[in-house]
């Protein structure tokens, strides 16, 4: 499993530390060499209705007589601090679309379709003492005016340290999401972009690796579910396919 999401600039210039400092690397210059996860809106959609089976397994649920339609996928990693340290015992929600592109909400489901009523649509995992957790779900199916996505959230507590959205590399909507291109800087809307390969099963399983970077908690709080939580830094991005309008 890779440790760490670091831009090719980045690695090239630690590859010249390494040299210099005859393989020692120091702790500050991998903070340097981490891009910080980026804020990203909530949404609409997390469920206003949380489902009983609740594990980090989204593609079965208890009492169900198959698992879920779509493409199973698996992603995880590590969830770090700064100094690339492992974050632990704090817990990784995940909430997506279905295959049909609905969220298990009272208005979560698009008009035509309707939800996979074996897919499991939101679940959590409390990191390890590395730092780890693991996923394993399916591929999320497109709703009108975005591109593929899962919604991740990191808890402690009762403090959200962050809010932000994972993305399928190679995906055409990718270029014109108004939600991921409202990322500016560069090298942190490429962190939440990450490439999911075939996982070698031989049944078409996609598998993924990305590891999340906390900074600081954003100073400027608002109310949400009874917690405290802050906006992104530079201000709150735009909410995705809030109705009425399609965002």
């Amino acid at each position: 499993m890779n440790s760490f999401h670091i831009p090719s600039s980045r690695r090239r210039l630690l590859k010249s530390f390494l040299a210099g400092a005859g393989g020692i690397l120091a702790g500050d210059i991998y903070a340097e060499a981490l891009t910080l996860t980026p804020w990203q809106t909530e949404g609409p959609y997390f469920p206003d209705h949380l489902p009983l089976d609740q594990d980090n397994d989204l593609t079965k649920i208890i009492g169900g007589t198959a698992p879920a339609g779509g493409v199973i996928t698996e992603f995880g990693g590590r969830l770090l601090d700064l100094d690339g340290k492992p974050v632990t015992d704090a817990a990784v929600e995940l909430w997506q679309a279905d295959n049909n592109g609905c969220y298990i909400h009272s208005r979560g489901v698009q008009k035509g379709k309707e939800r996979d009523p074996l897919f499991q649509g939101y679940g959590k995992i409390a990191t390890n003492e590395k730092g780890e957790y693991r996923f394993r779900t399916i591929k999320p199916g497109l709703y009108t005016g975005r591109t593929r996505h899962y919604h991740i959230a990191v808890v402690r507590g009762k403090e959200r340290l962050l809010t932000t959205q994972l993305y399928h590399a190679g995906e055409p909507q990718n270029d014109r999401d108004r939600v991921l291109n409202h990322i500016k800087d560069e090298e942190q809307r490429l962190s939440v972009i990450r490439p999911f390969t075939e996982s070698g099963s031989g049944k078409g399983e996609l598998v993924a690796t990305w590891d999340i970077v906390l900074g600081m908690t954003p100073p400027d709080p608002e109310e949400r579910r009874g917690r405290r939580m802050g906006p992104p830094p530079g201000g709150r991005p735009p909410r995705d396919g809030a109705p009425p309008r399609n965002e």
